[in-house]
């Protein structure tokens, strides 16, 4: 059997608003650029490495939101790699609706965009089947799986989907499921951590889920990739390509014992090993108790890694003085009758306010001890 490669990349969320960050217009703007970039370089990487084919397994374009220039300039990247057959699977953030660009705009000959049934499409001079389906809407709770014809070939399997669920509103799929319709190769999206699981049955599936190529968030930290797959005559060969344009990483800096700011500056230099984890979008969070004396003047602590070469800092301050809260509440007046009431509410507050009351007492303590000092 002839060789081939492929090009697997889900969730990348072309035109989603960017959310949960303190960044200006100026760096929004920037943000939403490094998206098309990331995807300009899967186009570069394709070019690069001459692959035979291009799978998007869903949430490739934010349907609310998404902009017809943006697809435009999509449509006009794809045309690019005519000789690679391009094949996208919607998903639940991009379903094939009436409305979807997916359907109103014209598309390359060398793109394919599965419908809500399921396709096959033979290659015979490859040795493949290829096997998708689409979202037809925001929702899929019931699962299917395609009809399987021939023995010989190996067969892919795109779609958008719930690995390991037996219930789920975004297609779920069964481990026996997948164990039974004996796929070579299954190129999934929706979870943007990447796994990658071998199945024990005949053709020992190899089950892929590459991950958002580019953070869309503070939890999606570190390198991104898209997954780079050779099928030979030993069988199917995954490659984790790195691809993001910019990175969040998330640093916390234990304060406890610390005597002054240039030791938190120490601990994020520390954190970031190279140029890349400069340009960062970084957030640090500060944990432990601090000296009730340490002040934290977060602009200049910026102002001196940027001066380093760090791209973009955030600051999440979330210590708690270091007051003898013991000696403190056995006292006379008002700080021990403060302490001793918050300690009651605190008690009797359910879970959820438990965390905002002890902040409560602490911005309290702060205000009743250092009334001149350092009120967060």
């Amino acid at each position: 059997m002839n060789s081939f490669t492929f090009i697997h990349t889900a969730d990348l969320h072309l035109d989603l608003p960017v959310r949960g960050w303190r960044g200006d217009e100026k760096r929004l703007m920037i943000r939403r650029e490094e998206y098309r970039h990331t995807f300009k370089r899967m186009i570069d990487l394709a070019k690069e490495r001459e692959v035979d084919f291009f799978l998007i397994a869903g949430d490739f374009l934010e349907h609310e939101t998404v902009s017809r220039s943006t697809v435009e300039w999509v449509i006009r990247l794809l045309g690019e790699i005519s000789n690679t057959r391009v094949w996208i699977a919607p998903g639940n953030h991009d379903p094939y609706r009436n409305d979807s660009f997916y359907r109103t705009l014209r598309w390359p000959e060398n793109v394919h965009i599965f419908s809500e049934k399921w396709e096959e499409h033979k290659f015979a001079e490859l040795g493949v089947r290829i096997y998708g389906k689409g979202f037809s809407d925001y929702e899929e709770t019931k699962s299917s799986l395609p009809q399987i014809h021939g023995t010989d070939d190996r067969r892919i399997m795109v779609v958008h989907g719930t690995y390991g669920e037996e219930q789920s509103s975004y297609f779920p799929l069964s481990r026996e499921g997948l164990m039974s319709v004996e796929m070579d190769y299954i190129a999934l999206g929706h979870i943007h951590k990447p796994m990658t699981e071998r199945l024990a049955n005949r053709r020992k599936t190899l089950i892929r889920y590459p991950g958002s190529p580019e953070g869309l968030n503070w939890k999606e930290t570190g390198e991104r990739t898209v997954s780079l797959v050779t099928c030979d005559e030993q069988g199917f060969h995954l490659e984790e390509v790195p691809i993001e344009s910019r990175r969040y990483e998330v640093d916390q800096v234990d304060v406890t014992g610390l005597e002054h700011m240039d030791q938190i500056l120490d601990h994020v230099r520390e954190a970031a090993t190279d140029d890349k984890s400069k340009n960062a979008y970084r957030r640090v969070q500060l944990v432990g108790r601090r000296r009730p004396d340490l002040a934290f003047n977060l602009d200049w602590m910026t102002h001196q890694l940027e001066e380093q070469g760090f791209g973009y800092l955030e600051w999440l301050d979330e210590t708690k003085p270091d007051f003898d809260l013991e000696q403190l509440r056995s006292s006379d007046g008002v700080i021990g009758a403060f302490i001793r009431r918050m300690d009651q509410r605190i008690k009797t507050a359910e879970e959820s306010q438990q965390e905002v009351l002890t902040r409560a007492l602490y911005k309290g303590l702060d205000t009743l001890l250092m009334p001149g000092g350092n009120r967060r």
